[in-house]
């Protein structure tokens, strides 16, 4: 490998987030106090922010590094600076939280951040062994992260499920990526989709190994029917650990799997199969997360079904790429994966703040907060209308672009279903809406959420306001960051 200097500064971004991951460990060792813990945290993600908008202005084009297994292009930094402000937000939005019922501050904010470094990994690198070294990066973290709270049952076996089913699915993945390098006899992306080009169409083993590859990263971004474990483990986990799955790791994955699919030329030899294997993915995820989520009385695993169903929409606007070859598809998906980030962060901040202030998951619990709690209540319910694509909100605009893509890139039948699901997404979406503004309220008090909690709810609201006004503008910026992914 020959290392240059240049290198250490294009891996800035995630060399400063380690440092600082363990200087959180040593502060939490001496110190012992959690305002200064979760600064310190705040301080490596701002530096690390700092270190990827610098490279953002410096740097054009496509920038390698250590051999190809780093890369930097516009891809690569759009979804560091989402795995960053995720952080962020949740590092806000936990500190009350992990304070009352987790207590292991330090090894909250360590893990959040070494996860959050393996995310910037899964984003950029075109190695497929690099690539599996930062999935186990972000998902390890994660295990750890499900069952800290460390007197409830639920937690543990949250705990429990979450390592076995990361285990097999990862193992899934390895054996899809074996068969890629056994069949070219290169890890790189970029030669591998360069060997394609002498392999016959219709392959059984590139077939095979999209399908596996397909079913690796579906257990990361929680497709059907890889989806066991989200309901379960959203449940048990650290509300905020759930808040951080359900933007995190899904980002995280369908980063890696666009990167791998788009760039890796896997749509040259047989993308027939392929489409109809997404496909059929796709209206599962969607139909099987809307329904489910329609009868959930826990707002947790009602938001893990949420998220199920979120999934199955992103994988249309990719299908439309995937099948074609051009941009418009992923352009949109990224757009959407923006907009979903944001506001279920926002959602995740409302629940966040009553499971505090009341102890209640329960959507029963949420009866007559607007009376308790005007600002909490108002906050919540624009982000659920954005989930639920409701215009004007930044949701409908997602859904507009990514629905228009697809329909133009010749899978008008996906789309169809998906308008059909957003229809009964709006069921379970509005019920919390009405329990909160139209139901009497379980007490007659007033609750005011914590500073950190506060924040990150104003924070998301205006950021979805804002982009509700300037989406155009968004989806401009996501446009050269999916171009790249056709510049093999």
């Amino acid at each position: 490998m020959q290392f240059q200097p240049i290198d250490l500064y294009l891996l800035s971004p995630e060399l400063s987030l380690v440092v600082m991951a363990l200087v959180v460990m040593a502060v939490d060792l001496f110190v012992k106090s959690r305002r200064v813990i979760a600064g310190v945290s705040l301080v490596g993600l701002l530096i690390s922010a700092g270190f990827t908008i610098s490279l953002a202005l410096t740097h054009t084009g496509t920038q390698k590094a250590f051999s190809n297994m780093l890369i930097v292009d516009t891809y690569a930094l759009f979804f560091k600076l989402i795995f960053l402000v995720i952080a962020a937000v949740m590092a806000l939005t936990s500190y009350e939280y992990v304070g009352k019922y987790v207590k292991a501050t330090g090894e909250f904010y360590a893990l959040l951040l070494f996860s959050t470094v393996g995310m910037m990994f899964m984003a950029s690198t075109t190695e497929l062994i690099t690539i599996y070294i930062a999935l186990e990066l972000t998902s390890i973290p994660l295990y750890v992260m499900a069952g800290m709270l460390r007197h409830d049952e639920r937690s543990a076996e949250a705990a429990v499920k979450y390592v076995l089913l990361g285990a097999m699915s990862s193992a899934i993945l390895l054996y899809g990526f074996a068969l890629l390098y056994g069949l070219t006899g290169t890890t790189d992306l970029a030669g591998i989709a360069a060997s394609f080009s002498k392999i016959a169409q219709g392959n059984m083993v590139v077939i095979v190994a999209n399908i596996l590859i397909l079913a690796g990263f579906g257990f990361k971004i929680s497709a059907v029917p890889f989806h066991m474990w989200a309901p379960d483990i959203y449940e048990g986990a650290p509300t905020p650990a759930t808040a951080f799955f359900s933007v995190g790791s899904k980002a995280a994955g369908f980063a890696a799997l666009i990167r791998v699919f788009m760039f890796g030329g896997l749509n040259v030899v047989d993308v027939s199969t392929t489409v109809i294997a997404f496909s059929i993915v796709a209206v599962l995820t969607m139909t099987l997360g809307n329904l489910v989520a329609a009868v959930q009385s826990n707002v947790k695993r009602m938001m893990a079904y949420s998220s199920i169903a979120q999934a199955g929409y992103i994988l249309v606007g990719f299908i439309g790429s995937f099948a074609t070859n051009r941009p418009e598809g992923n352009s949109s998906v990224l757009f959407f994966i923006l907009v979903y980030v944001i506001t279920n962060l926002g959602a995740f901040a409302g629940i966040i703040a009553l499971a505090n202030l009341t102890g209640g998951e329960r959507i029963e619990d949420f009866r007559g907060l607007w009376q308790r709690s005007p600002s909490l209540s108002l906050g919540t319910a624009l982000c659920l209308l954005s989930l639920a694509g409701i215009p004007p909100m930044a949701g409908f605009w997602s859904k507009v672009f990514l629905f228009s893509a697809a329909w133009s890139l010749g899978q008008s039948w996906l789309v169809i279903v998906a308008l059909l699901n957003s229809v009964v997404s709006l069921v379970y979406y509005g019920r919390i809406i009405k329990v909160m503004f139209f139901d009497k309220p379980v007490k007659e008090d007033r609750l005011v959420p914590t500073m950190g909690l506060s924040t990150a709810l104003l924070l998301t609201t205006v950021a979805l306001i804002v982009i509700t006004f300037v989406a155009q503008v968004f989806l401009n910026v996501a446009s050269p960051a999916a171009s790249i992914l056709l510049a093999r």
